[in-house]
């Protein structure tokens, strides 16, 4: 009922990435829209399921939330190996929805700075503002496709936030990135980088 009313009212705006100061992106392209949640959402799951709230509380003027939708895509790896990546950044958003729709994706944040974690087709992360990362794509043959959909204030300018590279302290020269961590699960293998 309350996702017919919100489509209703939705206008597509186009959503600011601005790239100052910013670690490269690599082999990135992007289809984002920002679209105005104009009424209150709340919903609660009272049976015997896991529990479930969500309370938005937002408005048709000028505070308020928007609902923040990209398709995001990584190239393959280059014929030598060059992954894409995203580039050091955060999301100024409460909450962010990030769904691996195609290839698998290697993801670099903390605690484990010093490795990357693997993330298969169908996985499904979520980020919010302060948690800085990096992610590439080593697969040679396979596009990496991501939906990411979040929230953000009306009054932010934009969904992304820059930062510079935790290794080299420069915000335009990137570090290589590390080999994978330990604990994180393998990807195929013609697109691993070495495990540490």
């Amino acid at each position: 009922m309350h996702t017919r009313t919100i489509l209703g009212f939705m206008a597509v705006l186009a959503v600011p990435f601005g790239s100052a100061l910013a670690t490269d992106r690599v082999g990135i392209t992007s289809l984002a829209f920002r679209n105005p949640i104009k009424g209150n959402i709340y919903a609660s799951q009272w049976g015997p399921a896991p529990l479930f709230n969500l309370l938005l509380q937002t408005s048709p003027d000028t505070w308020g939330y928007d609902l923040v939708g990209s398709m995001v895509t990584f190239a393959p790896a280059t014929a030598d190996g060059t992954p894409s990546q995203m580039g050091w950044h955060d999301h100024p958003v409460p909450i962010l929805f990030v769904q691996i729709v195609q290839g698998g994706l290697w993801f670099q944040e903390k605690p484990h700075l010093d490795c990357l974690t693997y993330y298969p087709t169908g996985s499904v992360l979520t980020e919010a503002q302060g948690n800085i990362h990096n992610a590439y794509n080593f697969d040679k043959k396979t596009a990496t496709i991501l939906w990411v959909s979040g929230f953000v204030e009306r009054y932010m300018p934009a969904t992304r936030t820059e930062a510079p590279d935790p290794f080299t302290g420069d915000p335009n020269v990137a570090s290589p990135p590390p080999p994978l961590c330990r604990d994180s699960p393998l990807p195929p293998a013609t697109a691993s980088p070495a495990r540490r």
